[in-house]
């Protein structure tokens, strides 16, 4: 029953943050609007131009989901090629990483002074969709200021504590652990952006949060899966490339997990910004990594969707 109570403030915290995401992507995706799809199709020629289109729209919108639904759009109906797609993608995965470097800033006393600019802005200067996503950033940040002070003296309960623990006693677990709370949240900057503030408040380890961070990137290519049911293979291919990427890197850090987390204290005595550089610093790494083999990753992502030898280098 004690369990019960704290849980109310949890879920409403964590819905108030969810809230302000949402709004804030929704407002910012709109003013792109149909600019969106044009850039794609104009910018991604070369794969550098659609690497640095799908980092810099998707800092702005804040959503690697809507990117990757439009690309996967985009590739089914033969606008862009899978090579060209994922040169966007990779760009999108580092671009999202905007969030929580904001989130891991000390803003919280801002929250609410940005609800009301943004109540202000909207109704009082007439600018709705500037308006709507200053409430939203001020949202998430009230909303993530409520989750952990609520989360604090819940996670300090002996059973939930306990349960924690068990399942994020290795990288790995803490990894999976990530993967499934993305998935079912289908944001992996909303995954991020929590843990950063259970660190900054001493309530999570750093090398959990990080594990956690990382399988977010493998968790939230679950929205670009179901993004790709019903369509064309091409879709799928998109899909699936997506995944072995953010697996593939995962896979290539965990043997290094230890090394890396004394990487990250070196660049910042903040838990909750080692958390954050945790997640731009690998999704930067592996996307300049695997931005000179897009060809060889569209094969093996062809291959996946069933599409090999010749029918593939017709498609791209």
């Amino acid at each position: 029953m004690r369990i019960f109570f704290f849980a109310i403030p949890v879920v409403l915290g964590i819905s108030i943050f969810l809230l302000g995401l949402k709004l804030m992507t929704a407002a910012l995706e709109t003013l792109l609007g149909f600019r969106l799809r044009s850039a794609l199709i104009r910018f991604t020629e070369a794969r550098t131009k659609g690497f640095l289109l799908g980092l810099l729209v998707t800092a702005f919108i804040q959503s690697s989901s809507a990117v990757g639904a439009a690309l996967v759009v985009l590739a089914d109906t033969g606008v862009l090629s899978l090579t060209q797609a994922l040169g966007v993608m990779l760009g999108a995965n580092v671009g999202t990483t905007v969030t929580a470097q904001i989130v891991a800033l000390p803003l919280e006393s801002l929250a609410l002074p940005l609800c009301a600019v943004g109540l202000a802005v909207r109704y009082g200067a007439k600018r709705r969709r500037m308006g709507t996503a200053l409430f939203g950033l001020g949202a998430v940040f009230y909303g993530l200021s409520c989750t952990t002070a609520a989360l604090a003296p819940l996670l300090q309960t002996p059973g939930v504590h306990r349960i924690l623990t068990s399942l994020t006693a290795t990288p790995l677990e803490a990894v999976f652990f990530g993967m499934l709370l993305t998935a079912l949240a289908q944001s992996s900057s909303a995954v991020t952006g929590l843990v950063i503030g259970l660190v900054k408040q001493g309530l999570l380890p750093v090398p959990v949060a990080v594990g956690v961070a990382l399988g977010s990137n493998v968790g939230t290519v679950a929205t670009t899966l179901l993004a790709s049911l019903g369509r064309g293979r091409a879709s799928r291919a998109t899909a699936y490339a997506d995944l072995l990427f953010n697996l593939g890197g995962v896979v290539l850090v965990l043997p290094a997990f230890p090394w890396f987390v004394r990487f990250l204290a070196c660049l910042s005595g903040d838990p909750g910004r080692q958390v954050a550089h945790a997640h731009t610093v690998f999704n930067t790494a592996t996307a300049l990594l695997a931005l000179p083999f897009l060809p060889q990753l569209a094969g093996l992502a062809w291959w996946g969707a069933g599409i090999v030898g010749r029918n593939k280098n017709n498609l791209g």
